[in-house]
């Protein structure tokens, strides 16, 4: 394996190559003085760059996205807000944390070039890579952000083998580890890490997409000492999430800013995170040359022997000592998603040390205009898009929102009916089905059903997968759902057909497992389907991947679910038409306690 120290070193050159030019002008002396300056930061746009339908949701409102201000979102908008507060700022900045792509039609017929061209007019400095970049391989990567971005790409955690996969080299023109921005007179050095955690592809070292992932906390206190003495702030950019970015505000030295991503959550106030570097990641040599011990997620080493001592104590992290002079509290802001918000964070630099902050977020909703020029890039796309896909086409009626996640934490109406459609879609028919629940993108609203919410709602092109599992495959299979909802507020992180069960939260196990009304039965085996993303161990469901019954059918889910709604007057409806809504049991959309939840 490439060292660490020698790919970071090979990441410095080339940054600088290109950005030697920031230190070369005659900049004002600031030593004494507090400075201003002005951060707007997105993330998760998720290809809403189109205005679109939305109930906002108890918190969104208590953030200020009021009902009854919609459509909401949109990148036209987004730039209005943001250069109507560079312009009354001093010195600013426009930063994202990354998963641009996926979410919207818009996505599913250009790619990417439509998003990459909006922010770019829009005037985005720069953004992390997120893994939604990568949803139509590295190649699409490479060309939407080198034809059309016209802001720096930054993942500094992603080493791109030039033996393994023949663009490895242009990912290392575009991707780079950081930049340094001088506004005037403030030199900020921008850290840049992608995530690990959801590209399955990566969890094995060397992989499909021909990345090597790096040790996260490693990577950042490398770049960040390397900067540390040359610029006035070290801020991250990452789509790492809000877990991993507490862990590194606690344990990383000299670092200012965290913005993250991943989560789509805001932090309204961000965080003021003291340094308290846990003692195990600590050592007096850094040792940068440690291998990566990739855990899954349930907790066991992918290959105990990697890595590890010979007693099978962790190696080494080596992030270092911390020099009195370089610890600080780190601010940790995330600003929500798709499109939603701009958050606006207000520093005052004295010194490299900021020493105070205040943050706004500006809901984007139909009282906001739209930015001219950033409008004008996009009429293209909306047209085109509106001749290939006829998104206003009616497929149903909903009576009322199907929201995705239930009132109790376990099956909801619009998870049942995703997987009821899986299931009973012909030529699948299997004893039972179970989905990942955040691959149900989005509620779906009062009102006619059309084609373009369905993209909205299921906008990953997943397709049907089917295969055979064991009576004890089927327990370990929800087993770990229960522990992965457990560490959630115990909020089920699937949505079933043909079976129910209990997620006892407390013990991390399922109980009272029933398969079409029938006690599980451990020596049995039973036909399931689920997505191709599960299948192949997506969200951690390793157990998946391991089956050599897999079948994937090329049946898209959301074509299962247009066909199964399509003959369904109205949503949600009892499957006896003579039983009243209010008194239904079981039905369409209509949650039964196929999972119920034990805490």
């Amino acid at each position: 394996m490439p060292s660490l120290r020698n790919s970071i070193a090979l990441g410095l050159l080339a940054s600088f190559s290109l950005g030697s030019c920031l230190y070369e002008s005659n900049n004002p002396d600031l030593t004494g003085q507090d400075v201003r300056l002005t951060i707007l930061h997105t993330s998760d746009v998720h290809s809403r760059i189109l205005p679109y339908d939305h109930d906002p949701q108890y918190t969104e409102q208590q953030l200020g996205l009021a009902d009854g201000r919609g459509p909401y979102g949109g990148v036209a908008k987004m730039a209005y807000i943001v250069k109507r507060e560079r312009e009354h700022a001093g010195r600013s900045l426009w930063l994202d944390s990354g998963d641009l792509f996926q979410g919207a039609p818009i996505f599913n017929v250009f790619r990417g070039e439509a998003e990459v061209r909006a922010m770019s007019m829009a005037g985005l400095d720069a953004m992390a890579l997120g893994n939604h970049e990568f949803d139509h391989g590295p190649e699409n990567v490479l060309e939407q952000f080198s034809s059309f971005g016209d802001f720096d790409l930054l993942a500094a955690n992603y080493e791109f083998e030039d033996d393994a996969k023949p663009f490895a080299k242009q990912f290392d023109i575009i991707v780079k580890p950081f930049v340094v921005y001088n506004v005037d007179g403030l030199k900020l050095g921008i850290i840049g890490m992608g995530n690990l955690s959801s590209m399955n592809s990566l969890e094995d070292g060397t992989n499909s997409l021909g990345i090597l992932p790096k040790e996260t906390l490693q990577t950042v206190q490398f770049y960040t000492n390397f900067l540390r003495e040359s610029v006035d702030l070290v801020v991250l950019l990452d789509h790492l999430g809000l877990t991993e970015d507490e862990v590194l505000a606690r344990n990383i030295c000299g670092l200012d800013l965290i913005l993250g991503g991943h989560h789509h959550i805001a932090l309204s106030p961000p965080k003021l995170i003291d340094y308290n570097p846990d003692a195990k990641y600590i050592a007096a040599e850094p040792d940068m040359d440690a291998e990566v011990v990739t855990v899954d997620s349930e907790g066991e080493e992918e290959d105990p022997e990697v890595g590890s001592d010979p007693d099978g104590s962790d190696p080494p992290r080596g992030i270092g000592e911390c020099k009195p002079e370089n610890r600080r509290q780190t601010l940790l802001a995330h600003p929500n998603a798709f499109s939603k918000f701009v958050a606006r964070l207000d520093l005052v630099v004295r010194d490299k040390r900021i020493i105070s902050h205040k943050f706004k977020l500006f809901p984007i909703d139909a009282t906001v205009p739209e930015d001219a020029d950033t409008r004008d890039v996009l009429q293209g796309y909306i047209e085109e898009m509106a001749q290939t896909l006829l998104l206003d086409r009616v497929i149903t009626t909903a009576t009322e929102p199907l929201r995705r996640f239930g009132s109790t934490g376990g099956d909801s109406m619009l998870g049942n009916l995703v997987a009821e459609a899986m299931q009973y879609r012909r030529y699948i028919e299997t004893e039972f089905c179970v989905t990942n629940s955040l691959g149900i993108r989005t509620d779906i609203l009062a009102g006619p059903i059309t084609y373009e919410q369905m993209y909205n709602v299921m906008p990953f092109e997943n397709t049907i997968t089917t295969m055979i599992l064991s009576g004890i495959e089927v327990q370990e299979l929800l087993d770990f759902a229960t522990r992965s909802s457990a560490e959630r507020g115990c909020n089920s992180q699937i949505q079933v057909s043909g079976i129910s069960f209990t997620m006892n939260c407390r013990t991390g196990k399922a109980e009272d497992i029933h398969v079409n009304g029938e006690p599980l039965e451990k020596a049995r085996a039973y036909d399931m389907c689920t997505n191709d993303y599960m299948a192949w161990g997506g969200s951690g469901f390793r157990m998946l991947k391991r089956n050599t019954t897999k079948v994937n059918t090329g049946i898209p889910i959301r074509e299962a679910m247009i066909q199964y709604m399509r003959d369904i007057p109205a949503i949600p409806a009892c499957y006896d038409p003579n039983t009243p809504l209010d008194l239904c049991k079981s039905g369409y959309a209509v949650p039964d306690g196929r999972i119920v939840t034990k805490y």
